[in-house]
């Protein structure tokens, strides 16, 4: 990755449709658009970092077909902690393919070089088994 300063994005991404149990978490298979030092992920990893102190916009979508016809959500996790608001929720029909969309914003405090780490650790969870194809992360720091 090219660190030289540019404003720190990510568009990672994942066409083929992937099977997931409860409380799975996406996997994003490539990084279309990576660009800055500040946010950090590995192409097929599950989990998005963001390393530097900031204000960070995140906006997370999919398609979704439930094995079942139960409520499904998907979800933002920081640090493994679903983010307040940062979520999705369909009543699906099993076998019926439905677009689930959300965008939140995640603030990173500065961190203090005695003890504290203030990093976030970003992951995306679906509550109920699915299969998930089209799934997309976009994250912008924004200050």
């Amino acid at each position: 990755m090219n660190c030289v300063y540019q404003k720190s994005a990510l568009d990672a991404v994942t066409v083929p449709s992937q099977t997931l149990t409860a409380d799975g978490y996406v996997d994003f298979e490539s990084n279309r658009l990576q660009t800055g030092c500040s946010v950090q992920h590995v192409a097929g990893s599950n989990t998005v970092n963001l390393i530097n102190h900031g204000l960070y916009l995140v906006s997370v979508n999919a398609d979704i077909v439930p094995a079942t016809a139960e409520p499904i959500t998907l979800q933002l996790l920081n640090n493994g902690e679903t983010v307040p608001g940062a979520e999705a929720t369909i009543t699906g029909v099993a076998a019926d393919s439905a677009h689930i969309a959300f965008t939140t914003l995640i603030r990173v405090l500065k961190s203090c070089p005695c003890v504290i780490d203030n990093r976030a650790s970003l992951q995306v969870q679906i509550t109920e088994a699915a299969n998930i194809s089209n799934a997309n992360i976009v994250v912008v720091k924004l200050a």
